[in-house]
């Protein structure tokens, strides 16, 4: 996303500490088998299992969007708010200035003028993390120093180094930017560095600039339930860092995953945008 660079100039952010319910992490009990180098054998398929949290298919703040309503005929309550945003209010701590750009984004979202209001998803780009993680389900492979998460959609896939390694040079910035992780027990706790500002946390433009650093906790509670946590911080955009959750069951029948890659021949900006879409 192109950020406004006016907008962001001068502006002093002051760190705030996350709320006590927040900052609640799930405890883990449950010892299972271990792989060759001893990490907890977590491979297999898993998919989100709040049941009505909706997660980043729809607005990580608000849930459904009215629209959505009058298009599917169905009543608003039908569609509980999400449980996804950890901090006292539900709202994700924008500066003032990124606050008014989401106010835009979400009263252009369905008439799109610029490129800025366009989803990178609808556009068949990546999800990004941490949206992939606040949405889709993935299936998890490990080998000795790696763990690995495979997506569906779009063949996204994603490394976790587990040797201490350093983070990439800051200037290199990826869709699921850089990600080094370590076991402590049976929560894998893992830094995400080098993450580009194009990807949304949601799929009504919740944002974020290439500032975005991560700290994630997957809290593996028993053989088949995982918790799990991420706390953003993005100087850029936040007044303070902020927690979000979401939770997933291991699947115990083995579902193929489908090759879902479309970029090729994709017209929607020029489809959203018409004329438009030949601006720089």
């Amino acid at each position: 996303m192109r950020l406004r660079p006016a907008l962001v100039a001068g502006m002093m952010v002051v760190f705030g500490a996350l709320s006590a319910a927040a900052q609640t992490t799930p405890t883990s009990p449950w010892t299972g088998p271990r792989t060759a180098d001893g990490q907890p054998d977590v491979q297999g398929q898993w998919s989100k299992s709040w049941e009505g949290s909706r997660g980043a298919n729809f607005d990580l703040e608000k849930g459904i969007h009215p629209d959505e309503v009058t298009i599917t005929g169905r009543k608003p309550e039908d569609f509980p708010p999400p449980r996804v945003v950890q901090t006292p209010d539900g709202k994700i701590p924008y500066q003032p200035w990124a606050r008014a750009l989401r106010a835009e984004i979400e009263k252009n979202f369905f008439n799109p003028t610029e490129l800025v209001h366009i989803d990178s998803n609808a556009r068949c780009l990546q999800m990004g993390i941490p949206r992939q993680s606040l949405d889709t389900g993935f299936e998890i492979v490990q080998t000795p120093g790696y763990l690995f998460f495979l997506y569906g959609y779009n063949s996204a896939s994603r490394t976790i180094a587990l040797d201490g390694r350093p983070h990439l040079d800051d200037r290199a910035k990826l869709w699921q930017g850089d990600s080094v992780g370590r076991w402590e027990g049976n929560t894998l706790v893992v830094s995400v560095r080098n993450l580009n500002e194009h990807a949304w946390y949601d799929a009504y433009g919740n944002f974020h600039s290439d500032r975005l650093t991560l700290e994630e906790r997957w809290v593996f509670v028993s053989p088949d339930v995982v918790h799990y946590e991420v706390v953003s911080t993005d100087s850029k955009v936040f007044t303070q860092p902020w927690m979000a959750r979401n939770e997933f069951t291991r699947s115990r029948e083995k579902i193929e995953q489908w090759e879902t890659s479309c970029y090729e021949g994709e017209r929607n900006v020029e489809h959203k945008l018409g004329d438009k879409a030949k601006r720089p």
